[in-house]
């Protein structure tokens, strides 16, 4: 069979070298073949072609082989059309010699139907491309005769029904090879190139699509007719692959094999949605965190079961505290559902918090892993949507960790500095409102004519009783300070003449002054020393013994200061006089 040679592709170089291996085969398929090799990885040729490009990501074919590709069926459905205007400029034998590739090119996993229409549709080979060449055999040898007409219609039907077959793999493509316009027979259901038969179509393509991936391909063989708009009609997801001329089909037709594998590789990285890395931390016990800090283990896994993962830019910190965590690197890269383990270590002081006291602080912190995730698969596989959550998982537990915190002298301070403070304001205090007495205050009759009691000032409240005045009272001092200047101690006196509560009455009597009190007049001398025979007035406020008189200290009858009889004491001041019916 002499066939026109295809022009050159992308991958010439590759060709020449296999041709050159393969000394024995026909030119024809061996340029097929190399254009199906090298014209439909454009990514890897973009890799190959820049050094940098192809150290940093993988090409299509080595992400391929890592999905395991070539394991994941697919259904292609293949219409070719044998009507008489193919036997114009050899379409039909170059469509047979492109199919030769394409199907070597296909995993043994797939399954291929390869139909015919002319007049109407038929089935040529149902099954896994195991035997390219036996699929090709069973082709017819020619096309024609000139009267066989054009039923894309039909030629779709049929190929819909190989696609919703029970075991139908999850993705389906559709290629169509015609150089003519839907001109169906007389009979035929899809009389035209529009209507409910083909509406009927649609509809179950649509239910198709919405289960698994299907798409359609056309690749139009005249310049005038593609079959794009009826193959459209009924495969929503329709690409025209337009060769420039009849001898690059086999380049053409293996873009279209190749855009079947990225939606098989689609389909299998989808899976990985939501997937990403997260982190998780070892031990769980606390960590006594020392002067040379701690060690514990991080642990990055990716959760993916497909996609490699990258992280860049990784570090960690602890929430809240002031502790750097040290020994990751910048980048670490994860195969999928592989695990990376790191020795991180803490170092820093925590904080103590608001009481600096020497403390054994123990705490769970939270640890926040930084970094971004990506995968290297996504500047290669450019078409192929990944949903990697960008940024690391976790850990969803923190370090617990042990420290003595806080100074050994904080507690002492804390301590004693307010009670310093407490008894140096209570001394200031005492200074000044309670100071220590001194002197002697003098108290008798305020209209005279009565005993005079003289009551030395000791301590910081002495007590007020006059034995022979009576009564009691109670006196402290306070400092004051006169409008002239004058400094000095005043007394604060309280005094009632029976000693109830309810005659209680007081005044404040400066140094050198005296005041009047229920009838009593109170002379303050803060520089008098007491005499000999006045007992000092206890700082408790009890009166103390009186002092033993000595011969001469009692006065003569009308010697003594008062006018007639001493006065009674107070028990006995409202007692009435005793009747000679009392005396004995």
């Amino acid at each position: 069979m002499n066939e026109p040679q295809p022009r050159p592709s992308p991958g010439g170089a590759r060709a020449r070298a296999s041709r050159r291996a393969a000394a024995g085969l026909a030119a024809l398929v061996l340029t097929a073949v190399s254009a199906l090799v090298s014209g439909t990885d454009p990514a890897a040729a973009r890799a190959s072609a820049d050094p940098a490009r192809a150290g940093s990501a993988p090409s299509r074919s080595e992400i391929y082989s890592e999905l395991g590709l070539d394991k994941v069926p697919a259904d292609y459905v293949v219409l070719v059309d044998v009507s008489g205007s193919m036997l114009d400029k050899g379409r039909y034998s170059s469509v047979r010699s492109a199919l030769l590739p394409f199907l070597k090119g296909l995993s043994r996993q797939d399954y291929v139907a390869l139909l015919t229409f002319g007049d109407k549709a038929e089935t040529v080979y149902l099954g896994h491309p195991s035997d390219p060449k036996g699929i090709i055999g069973k082709l017819p040898s020619q096309a024609g005769p000139s009267s066989v007409r054009t039923d894309i219609g039909a030629a779709l039907d049929r190929g819909l029904t190989e696609l919703e077959r029970p075991d139908a793999a999850d993705v389906g493509s559709v290629v169509m090879f015609t150089d003519g316009k839907h001109e169906p027979p007389e009979g035929s259901r899809y009389p035209q190139s529009e209507g409910p038969a083909w509406n009927a179509l649609r509809d179950r393509a649509e239910k198709l699509d919405r289960s698994r991936e299907l798409s359609a391909y056309s690749l139009p063989l005249a310049t005038d007719e593609s079959g794009t708009a009826q193959l459209a009609r009924a495969v929503p997801d329709t690409t025209e692959l337009r060769p420039d001329s009849v001898e690059n089909l086999a380049e053409y037709l293996g873009r279209a094999a190749e855009r079947a594998r990225a939606r098989k590789a689609a389909r299998l990285i989808a899976q990985d949605a939501g997937k990403g890395v997260t982190a998780t931390l070892s031990p769980t016990g606390a960590l006594h965190l020392g002067e040379g800090g701690v060690r514990a283990t991080l642990t990055l896994t990716a959760t993916t079961e497909r996609v490699p993962l990258t992280v860049t830019g990784l570090r960690a910190t602890l929430d809240g505290q002031p502790l750097t965590v040290t020994g990751l690197p910048r980048r670490v890269s994860l195969e999928p559902g592989t695990a990376q383990r790191f020795d991180v270590q803490v170092r820093g002081e925590p904080d103590a918090g608001p009481l600096p006291v020497r403390r054994t602080w123990e705490e769970e912190v939270g640890l926040t892993v930084h970094g971004k995730v990506s995968t290297p698969w996504a500047a290669t596989l450019d078409d192929v949507a990944f949903k990697v959550p960008t940024a690391v998982n976790g850990p969803v537990k923190g370090l617990r960790l042990r420290a003595e915190v806080g100074s050994p002298v904080a507690l002492p301070l804390l301590i004693g500095v307010p009670v310093a403070a407490l008894l140096t304001a209570l001394l200031l205090w005492l200074r000044r409102n309670r100071p220590v007495l001194s002197g002697v205050l003098v108290l008798s009759p305020a209209l005279g004519g009565g005993p005079q009691e003289h009551i030395v000032l000791r301590g910081r409240r002495p007590a007020c009783a006059p034995p022979r005045i009576g009564g009691s009272g109670r006196m402290h001092g306070r400092r004051f300070r006169a409008d002239d200047g004058r400094r000095g101690i005043e007394l604060h006196l309280r005094y009632s003449p029976d000693g109830t509560p309810a005659r209680s009455a007081g005044a404040v009597c400066r140094p050198g002054e005296a005041v009047v009190i229920n009838g009593i007049r109170f002379a303050y001398d803060p520089d008098r020393d007491a005499p000999a025979t006045t007992p000092a007035a206890p700082e408790d406020g009890v009166p103390g013994p009186l002092p033993i008189p000595g011969p001469g200290s009692f006065p003569s009858d009308g010697d003594g200061p008062w006018l007639g009889a001493p006065p009674r004491p107070p028990a006995q001041r409202d007692r009435p006089a005793p009747s000679d019916r009392d005396r004995p």
